[in-house]
Parts: C-alpha cells; structure tokens; sequence
C-alpha cells in the first residue's frame, strides 16, 4: 500500500481508512497474485492459487447470464454506449472488486465535438482497493472524499499523480498534483515502487505527462449532490474493521485455512518426490567420469540414486526403493480444508473440493447450493445498485457538460437465475409446464431468449397450438 503519511502531508488531508485495514488490503494483494508471505522459505511452501481461484469464480457465477442495456432516450442511448466500451473487460473488474473487498468507478468526461467544442466521451477509471485511500465519509459509510493514485513509467523516472476528491456540503473540489521519483529498479512493478519510503522526490507540472495535460490543479463547483466516483463493495460484513467504509475480500475469513490447505498441498508433493521410485546401488558398478563422479545410464539418471556401499555385502549393491505413498489419507485432508475454504467464502461445496466426496444428500446438497446461490445473489445486487449509482454520476456529467439533452433513462438489467439451477434442468422444468398447459409458451420464450412478451409471440408458429394435442 501506498505511505499514508507521504499523502497527507503532499495534499494536507487526513486519510480515513487504518493501518489494520491497510495491511489486510495488501495480504489479499499479495495471495492474489500468488505471492503470499507463506510462499517459499524453508518449508518450501508451493500455492495452489486459491484466492485468484476464488475470485474467478465469483465472478463468473456473477456475469454468467448478465445482460444490460439503456434506452428510453438519446442521452440513454449515449450513456449506454460510453458503458458497452467497458463489456469485454468487465469479468476482470468484477474478479478484481472480489479479490480486494471492493473498486472505485470513476466516470470523467474526454474528447471534443469538432463543432461544439464541448467534451463528447464518458469514460470510466476503474480503480482497485490498493490505489485509493477514503478522506472522508458519512454515517452511512458512504464514501465522500477519496484520494486517487496513478502513476506512468517513463525512462528511468517514475511518475505519479495523487487526485483527491472532496465533497463537503454540496461543495465539490478536486485537486490533481504530480511527482517525479527516480526508478531503484527497473525489475520491481509500479506498485512495489510507489510502496518504498520516499516515493515522492520532486513536485512537477501536470503537463509534463502529456496523459495529465489537461487537468487542471484545482477544480471547484458548487450545487453537487453527490461525488464525481462510485465505491462497490463486497457485500460482506467487515470484520477486519468493523469502522472502516471499506469492504473485504471474498476470501478474507478463509485466509488461515487457505495457508493450511497450501501447506498440506505442499505435503502431498514432497510425499510423491520424496517416495519416487528408485535404485539405490552402489557408485562402484558404473564407470567414472573424468570428475570422479559415476556415469548413469543416458536418459535414466534420475532412476538412480548411487552410494558408496563399500564393505557391504553383494545383495546390497542393487536395491529398488519404492515405499508406499500415503496420498489417499492425505488428499482426504487436503479436500476437508477445500472445503472448509468453500463454506467460509459462501461458496457451493464442490466448487474447489472434489465433487465426488461431497453432498450425498439432497438436503446437503439443497443447502450448499443455496449458500452459494445467496451470496452471489447478493453481490449482483450490490453490482446491480452500483450500476444505479453509475448511471446517475454519468447523468450528472451529462447535464454539467451538456453533452447530450436530457432524457429518460431506463435501465434493462438481467443477472439471470442460472446459478441456483443448471440451465438445462429450469429448460426442462418450464417447458414441462408449457406441456401442462400451466405456463403460456410466450412466457416460456421470453426467458429462453431474453425478450419481452410481445417479441417472443413472434417465434410462435401461427398454426401449433400449445399444449400439443397428443
């Protein structure tokens, strides 16, 4: 994470968020990207990837039948273009948001219309948890001031710009200040430079990147309702900070039990190179090589394994090695601990564990679907409820700009319901209804093809009836 005392004292603010908060942030990084502080070390401690495993998989189940759009007016038409341009990535954000407990959004106005001069794009930043700090926030944990970092690599310098929003009242202010520090090394990411002590070395004008051109120092508006950004987060309770407006990661409560499964995954490989089969034999039944070391079979060097045997008897020379393994026991423990990790993240057992061991019960399997089916549904309508907010940020650009005239925006946003139940099972169980004559097949085609009513009665052949008559 970034050096707090360094922003407070470069934008003279108070940053809102603690050092527990913080240093969890960077443990989710860190397992995220498959560097936890277990990793390596004398245990030789080797990750089965858990946590980006975890996120993953939120967000396919998230997205899996997500469809929006908005219509109703050009400006609704306009918003919904500038959001299109954001649909192919949009797995990768909604993974990222899981994995560090939450994303800020920030819409901000571009280009210019060759006739109006006025800006004519919204495009959206996306800004994960590791690269803002909160200033301030309201009784209802709602983010009101934030600080915003960016940064660009550029020859041996690294540069970086600190934004800091502020509402206070409905008075809005937005400074934008840049730094140039010197590259310690050229191999590090631009997170790990901007987390050393003095990242900051020289203060330089916003022009010096041409990206931060036409920003201005300071910007000051009054009569605004609401901040220029949006905060999603993980719809969980924070138990890392129970004060904290942030959020946590999807996989914050399994952390622990995430390490122990790495370590006994790490145990199940030594088990297999320790107990790899083998011949121990004697160094002196092969020929030496001009370094005094024995010449093993070509390609089959890794079969032997040679000692100095010298007094012992000729049985001895030659001897197999290839002891049991104990891998059922301990893939047994192995698949406890997936999934212990799958119950403390909310998700459906199976997903990490083997599915083969688990659920032998309907009711078992009934209540470990639901668990995973509630807290995905729970994060669409955190996403759903963002997108609101989105919509409303972008609306607000629209008419402080004037972009586009205003107009009615109405939102068609579907998260579908195939996470409880497998597609094909819920096809099978509506058109059996169809058969029944207990659904009308308007209805039946308007979920199959995602469309109204009105536009499913024309896939009805004119001359079927429904039910079919036997």
């Amino acid at each position: 994470m970034f050096p707090k005392q360094n922003l407070e004292r470069k934008l003279d603010v108070q940053i809102a968020t603690s050092g527990v908060m913080d240093n969890a942030i960077s443990l989710w990084l860190q397992m995220y990207e498959n560097k936890p502080p277990w990793m390596g070390g004398k245990e030789a401690v080797r990750t089965m990837n858990l946590p980006a495993a975890i996120a993953e998989e939120f967000s396919r189940l998230i997205l899996t039948e997500f469809e929006f759009k908005l219509e109703g007016s050009a400006r609704a038409d306009f918003i919904n273009k500038q959001f299109q341009n954001y649909l192919s990535n949009f797995d990768n954000i909604v993974e990222m948001w899981g994995a560090l407990g939450g994303i800020v959004i920030k819409p901000y106005v571009s280009g210019q219309d060759p006739v109006t001069g006025k800006p004519d794009k919204i495009q959206l930043d996306f800004i994960q948890a590791n690269r803002f700090y909160p200033t301030a926030f309201n009784s209802n944990k709602e983010i009101t001031g934030a600080v915003f970092i960016d940064s660009k690599r550029v020859g041996d310098y690294l540069f970086t710009r600190l934004e800091h929003h502020n509402l206070e009242g409905d008075h809005y202010t937005v400074v934008n200040k840049a730094y140039r520090s010197e590259r310690l090394n050229t191999m590090t990411t631009e997170d790990d430079q901007i987390s050393v002590e003095h990242p900051f070395m020289q203060e330089v004008p916003l022009e010096t990147i041409e990206e931060w051109a036409g920003l201005e120092p300071v910007t000051e508006m009054d009569g605004i309702e609401r901040p220029f950004f949006l905060y999603v987060k993980v719809p969980r309770a924070n138990n890392i900070d129970p004060h904290s407006p942030l959020g946590v990661s999807t996989f914050s409560r399994a952390v622990e039990v995430i390490q122990e499964a790495d370590l006994q995954y790490s145990r199940i490989l030594w088990e297999y190179e320790a107990k790899e089969a083998a011949i121990d034999a004697s160094d002196d039944i092969f020929d030496i090589d001009q370094n005094g070391q024995p010449i093993l079979p070509s390609g089959r060097e890794r079969l032997f394994r040679t000692y100095d045997m010298e007094g012992k008897n000729n049985n001895a020379m030659i001897q197999p090695y290839s002891p049991d393994i104990r891998d059922s026991a301990m893939f047994k423990g192995l698949d406890e601990l997936l999934r212990r990790v799958e119950f403390l993240c909310g998700l459906a057992y199976g997903t990490l564990s083997n599915p083969n061991q688990v659920d032998r019960t309907a009711t078992e399997i009934k209540a470990s679907k639901q668990r995973s089916y509630t807290t995905v549904s729970n994060m669409q309508k955190a996403w759903d409820s963002g997108l609101d907010g989105l919509i409303e940020i972008m609306d607000m650009l629209c008419d402080l700009y004037d972009i586009v005239p205003d107009g009615e925006i109405q939102k068609l946003c579907s998260w579908g319901d195939g996470v409880l139940e497998d597609t094909e099972v819920e096809y099978q169980r509506r058109w059996a209804m169809v058969l029944a004559g207990k659904l009308k097949i308007e209805k039946f085609y308007a979920w199959y093809f995602g469309c109204t009513e009105e536009e499913a009665k024309g896939y009805i052949p004119e001359e079927n009836t429904y039910p079919p008559e036997e």
